[in-house]
């Protein structure tokens, strides 16, 4: 079958895992597959030399793995806080390219005869917008692996879509969020105090520079929303609209907190996913890894090879950088919906 864009990366990843690692033979199971000629033309050309987009066969390899890398990240914008304001949203710059003046959102001026004309332009830190690398690592069963009907692809898509807008939306929010955000405490449970929670973010966060804004929560903040239909019509418990503004939910955000954030004020760019596959890893199985090359410790490893399993990593370079402080401001200790204890 001919896979759409968004399933590219998703088609690769599951060819790479059935072939434990090993591109030619990835490349034949894709073939078996029926795979799309950009995927063939991909995994066909995994082992290649330096050179531009203009350099024949290199160029063409790397066009249609942007191509299949920007596909995959919009699959991403229905779950993943980032991607659905990298595409809608943020102030896209291009990543490790300093950063002149720009006429976007600029500032105008009321100019005297013979005055001169001031140019607005956007600061960053450092000059330019420097890349992070996040990484998501999935395991999966060599049954799953070698299996090649549909529910396999979609399983590993699936997961692989899911891993990977959790990890960039966490460290999204880790490089956007600190000392300076706003960050208040819930004043109570009751409409009014609700609104007033409200109020203050949007006080905060709506300078009325215009750019997306949305609403971020974790589940039990949006569980609490919809328990509130007279008020918040639009919510429902995977989000919806607030305050006719669009609301996500993530399991990214701790529990009880809710997020404004303005896209606006936020430089952001997403270059590539890079994939890799392996049935001789040792793995910790663990979501909360605490070894490091600068701290190590002993830990309870366990073998890919042993185990019949395989392990699948999917690192996502990324820039992200506020412009502006009030970018994003957040409510926590939220007991939304919840009911009042009863008077003794």
């Amino acid at each position: 079958m001919n896979d759409p864009i968004s399933s590219d990366v998703g088609v690769i990843a599951k060819a790479l895992a059935a072939a434990g690692g090993s591109y030619p033979l990835a490349r034949e199971i894709a073939e078996n597959r029926k795979g799309s000629p950009r995927v063939l033309r991909i995994l066909d050309k995994a082992a290649i030399s330096g050179g531009s987009l203009s350099d024949g066969d290199f160029g063409e390899i790397l066009a249609d793995w942007r191509i299949s890398s920007a596909g995959f990240f919009t699959s991403l914008r229905s779950r993943s806080i980032f991607f659905r304001l990298l595409d809608f949203g943020f102030v896209r710059v291009p990543l490790r390219t300093r950063l002149g003046v720009v006429t976007a959102s600029a500032t105008g001026w009321i100019v005297g005869e013979g005055q001169p004309v001031p140019v607005s332009k956007l600061t960053l830190k450092g000059g330019s917008l420097d890349p992070v690398k996040a990484a998501a690592l999935l395991v999966i069963t060599s049954e799953v692996a070698q299996s090649m009907t549909d529910g396999a692809y979609t399983l590993v898509n699936t997961e692989l879509r899911g891993a990977v807008s959790d990890t960039v939306d966490e460290k999204f929010f880790s490089e956007v969020i600190d000392g300076s955000s706003l960050s208040i405490v819930s004043s109570g449970s009751d409409i009014a105090s609700v609104k007033a929670d409200l109020l203050r973010l949007l006080n905060n966060v709506n300078d009325g520079g215009g750019g997306q804004m949305l609403w971020a929560m974790s589940p039990d903040v949006a569980n609490g929303l919809a328990l509130m239909p007279e008020t918040f019509r639009n919510m429902s418990p995977q989000g919806g609209e607030l305050l006719e503004l669009p609301a996500y939910v993530s399991r990214t955000i701790p529990a009880g907190t809710l997020r404004l954030i303005n896209g606006a004020a936020i430089a952001a760019d997403a270059d590539t996913v890079a994939l890799d596959a392996s049935r001789q890893a040792d793995i910790k199985m663990a979501d909360n890894p605490t070894n490091n090359s600068v701290t190590p410790t002993r830990e309870e490893l366990v073998s890919m090879f042993q185990t019949g399993s395989v392990a699948m990593k999917a690192i996502v370079s990324f820039g992200v950088q506020r412009v502006r402080d009030n970018a994003v401001a957040e409510l926590t200790d939220i007991g939304w919906g919840i009911p009042a204890e009863p008077a003794p």
